[in-house]
């Protein structure tokens, strides 16, 4: 009877033989290659330019670059290119499978490419290589390095130059230091070339009926309500609980219960938390559903009546954002009447720290350096400065198409008076149109000395991320790297999100147009009055 030790042996060491490139063994003075194989083809790789070899990790989606990538991949905090060797070879695709591999590179800018299989190790000697264009077949010959010759009969292996595979689609793939990593993707304010005053920015949220908001600036991020909340012990009333937000602990609180509204036992799945600055701690704040993202003029803004700070709850109501002439009242709360002193002090006490918050969270601010407006296109993240942002809103039922309008310039709708063009982010990031149209919202941007809204398919959150989880992108198209030149990494949570460029979202030509336009959009608005 066979020993069953002895047979979970063989089987694992014949499995590890299966998943390990064969090698095949030759005289020192050999050279080293890693071959594989493309839609039936046998190529190679000096095995001194590889790293490592990997199954093909999830991939984010980075518009307006060459059809061979495939995509970007976290690698261990690293943003690698995942590039397909059947396209940069013009080979006809394939999907993947179990033995799909991707290929990383040396190099202090790494790159992988995607290979049908790994199939072996071989060390060859000289004799055996030529340099030659014989042997590339179908292959482009200015790519290929050297060629195996086969025994007769068999195809000969390609050796492939990975600097060349690259430099014929890509500008900089693979090389360091050709640009300023840290610049900011901010390039202008706002609106700040359109308006003159200074605005109050306001993050609007639902109670019920009624429309609350707090000051931007007070705002850390927002993120959902999460599933599990975890109680503590004789809290205060409106205290829900404590939850982890990466690797910290966030006191959350019920801004319902704190002021004074019926707390309803259902949880809404719009159901949001809003992280407010306390000092260096932060609070969250549970309310029914975010909003948009106001920019009021501060006279729209009047100090609310006394009988509004009557009611049972802990917070008041400070001041009344009048919005479309009146009839649409926003109910603006201010952090410091919102968690009055003795409330902060119970709350932060419950979690060990202090009123000044230097013993909770402290470093937060710190870690938290840059402020993003996420939203998606395509299943894919992209991000915004909060500040480049002027507002947010949702679209109308109908977009009024334009006669001799630029192409990229779906229409015009009416803001507040104001003619303000559309463009559809989507087409110009060549994504394919989806997605939930009750979902969709209107980024409005000022951008060179004219104002435009960007069509998304969704709003996602405002977030906050440590300056180091943001590293340059890889340079992969000139238009890729005037819009898109940084990406958030989360290594954390594996989400790569990428930072869009809101003063390269047009170039100068465009822009010319939509200032054009505009002006000709009053201009018409003048002469009808």
């Amino acid at each position: 009877m066979a020993n069953p030790t002895n047979t979970r042996a063989k089987k694992t060491e014949r499995r590890s033989a299966e998943a390990a490139p064969r090698v095949d063994h030759a005289d020192a003075t050999a050279k080293h290659f890693l071959l594989f194989e493309i839609a039936g083809g046998s190529f190679g790789m000096p095995l001194a330019s590889i790293a490592e070899i990997i199954r093909v990790p999830k991939l984010s989606y980075m518009p307006l670059v060459p059809p061979s990538l495939l995509g970007l991949a976290n690698l261990r905090g690293a943003v690698v290119p995942a590039i397909s060797l059947r396209r940069l070879l013009h080979l006809p695709d394939a999907a993947a499978d179990d033995t799909t591999r991707m290929i990383v590179l040396n190099g202090t800018a790494p790159v992988g490419f995607v290979v049908d299989r790994i199939d072996r190790l071989v060390a060859v000697p000289a004799e055996r290589l030529d340099h030659d264009d014989a042997g590339a077949g179908d292959i482009d010959p200015a790519v290929i390095e050297s060629v195996i010759r086969g025994a007769e009969g068999q195809e000969p292996t390609k050796i492939l130059n990975s600097a060349r595979l690259i430099s014929g689609q890509f500008t900089q793939l693979g090389v360091t230091g050709s640009r300023d990593a840290g610049r900011s993707a901010v390039a202008l304010g706002a609106a700040g070339a359109v308006e003159t005053k200074t605005l109050t920015s306001l993050l609007s949220f639902d109670l019920g009926a009624q429309e609350y908001a707090l000051p931007l600036d007070s705002v850390r991020e927002i993120v959902a309500l999460p599933d599990h909340v975890s109680e503590v012990p004789r809290a205060e009333a409106a205290v829900l609980g404590v939850v982890t937000l990466r690797n910290r602990l966030l006191p959350l609180v019920s801004l319902r219960a704190l002021l004074g509204l019926p707390v309803d036992g259902m949880r809404a799945q719009s159901a949001k938390v809003i992280v407010v600055s306390m000092g260096d701690a932060s609070i969250g704040v549970v309310v029914d559903a975010t909003r948009e993202i106001l920019r009021v003029d501060p006279a729209q803004i009047d100090t609310a009546p006394t009988l509004l700070s009557r009611g049972e709850g802990e917070a008041d109501v400070t001041s009344i954002c009048r919005l479309d002439q009146g009839r649409r009242l926003v109910a603006v709360l201010s952090p410091d009447r919102l968690f009055r002193s003795d409330l902060v002090s119970r709350i932060l006490a419950e979690q060990g720290g202090a009123v000044d918050g230097k013993d909770v969270q402290s470093g937060t601010a710190a870690m938290a350096d840059e402020q993003f407006i996420v939203f998606r296109l395509g299943g894919q993240d992209y991000a915004l400065p909060i500040a480049a942002v002027g507002e947010i809103v949702r679209p109308p039922e109908h977009i009024t198409r334009v006669p001799k309008a630029p192409a990229f310039i779906d229409g015009v709708i009416n803001l507040r008076g104001s003619v303000l063009p559309i463009v559809d982010l989507r087409r110009r990031f060549d994504v394919v149109a989806a997605g939930n149209r009750a979902s969709q919202r209107i980024l409005v941007l000022g951008i060179a000395g004219a104002r435009a809204g960007f069509l998304v398919d969704s709003v996602a959150e405002v977030l906050k991320v440590p300056s180091g989880s943001i590293q340059p992108a890889p340079e992969m198209s000139p238009d890729q790297m005037r819009l898109i030149s940084r990406v958030i990494n989360l290594e954390d949570t594996g989400r790569m999100i990428l930072l869009v460029d809101s003063a390269q979202l047009l170039d100068q030509v465009e822009s010319d147009v939509i200032a054009k336009f505009e002006s000709e959009q009053l201009d018409q608005t003048t002469t009808s009055t």
